[in-house]
């Protein structure tokens, strides 16, 4: 049994970044049947849970020790397979802003602004002041996730230590359950706060708790995984993906507030239920995701996120938009295909 890879979760990181390309190309003309802001703020709660049920699960054997030396090596190899084609992408987008202008009329302080705001993106450090969305805007996350990354190493070894105890998974779903509670917690106490909805949103730190509640189900559900002795029903798990999809899904066309309580609470329950229940992977849905086609589009997720708004972004440029429904099916079509066509290119020459 394959405990290392969970092949069956990286269609999921594709279905991700499909609903945030939607909330970029539409905004939220589609409501009421799509809420896409609320399908859009979810799936980056998602990533980031994600990204650290991958870590956990992934490192469950690796018995690493959080040297700086491995702490920096590690995050290096993160940057270095990330950052060509943000550099990339931002520097398309210096076209699409005021920089060259404010090169041509001699403006000091239009240049002195935009050129800082660039080198944050180039530094990858936009993410920790607001305003933290400017030219390839989805970067922030880059920086937020390069933070949590961090965390990795040194979390790992106490994980590692949770190990030689015999009630190893009993410490691993408490620590979710509390760092679940914390979520919900902070988030009912900035309720309706405005004020500090950039910080629970894009703030580095304000990310750590999710990260962490995903290392710890993805360290509990790899133990569970070695260790059970057969692959269930089949019947009864594939009716439990397809709830846990369908749950996901639907909570999306549900009319939900968009603030800082609403941002990760509601949508916390079903993201870790879809987790969970998949990471499992004894269901026909599983056995479907974890096709050849379905996890290669996953695989190219990431680049596929990097691309998206520089894509969209030269499409309007050149194209008149008319609202039809061809012109709206063309205009997913040839976007999805151009972005899904340079992000395959792009993952196999890395």
């Amino acid at each position: 049994m394959k405990t290392k890879r969970l092949d069956q979760l990286q269609f999921l990181r594709f279905i991700a970044f499909g609903f945030i390309f939607l909330f970029h190309a539409f905004g939220t003309n589609l409501e009421p049947y799509l809420y896409t802001t609320n399908a859009a703020y979810a799936m980056v709660s998602f990533f980031f849970i994600l990204s650290g049920f991958g870590s956990g699960y992934s490192s469950a054997d690796r018995r690493e020790k959080p040297t700086v030396k491995a702490v920096c090596y590690h995050l290096w190899k993160k940057i270095k397979k990330i950052y060509p084609l943000l550099f990339v992408t931002t520097i398309y987008f210096v076209l699409q802003s005021d920089l060259p202008q404010a090169i041509n009329t001699g403006n000091l302080e239009l240049l002195k602004e935009n050129g800082w705001n660039l080198m944050k993106c180039l530094l990858m450090i936009q993410s920790w002041g607001n305003p933290f969305l400017f030219y390839n805007g989805v970067t922030w996350f880059i920086s937020t996730i390069l933070f949590l990354y961090l965390f990795d190493l040194p979390v790992r070894y106490y994980l590692d230590k949770a190990h030689e105890k015999k009630n190893e998974k009993t410490i691993l779903i408490s620590l979710s359950v509390v760092f679940a509670i914390a979520i919900f917690a902070i988030a009912t106490l900035a309720k309706n706060r405005a004020d500090i909805g950039y910080c629970l949103y894009a703030f580095p730190p304000s990310r750590v708790l999710e990260y962490l509640l995903g290392m710890c189900m993805g360290r509990c559900l790899y133990r569970i995984n070695s260790e059970r002795k057969s692959d269930g029903n089949i019947v009864v798990f594939t009716i439990l993906e397809g709830i846990a999809l369908l749950l996901w899904v639907v909570l999306f066309t549900l009319p939900i507030p968009v603030n800082s309580y609403s941002m990760q609470t509601y949508w916390l329950i079903p993201n870790v239920f879809v987790l969970i229940i998949m990471a499992i992977g004894m269901g026909g849905f599983s056995k479907l995701f974890s096709m050849k086609l379905l996890k290669g589009a996953g695989d190219i997720s990431m680049e596929c996120y990097l691309l998206h708004q520089p894509v969209l972004m030269t499409y309007m440029a050149f194209v008149q938009m008319e609202n039809t429904v061809k012109g709206t099916l063309f205009y997913i079509i040839f976007n999805l295909g151009f972005i899904m066509l340079l992000a395959s290119m792009i993952h196999k020459k890395q």
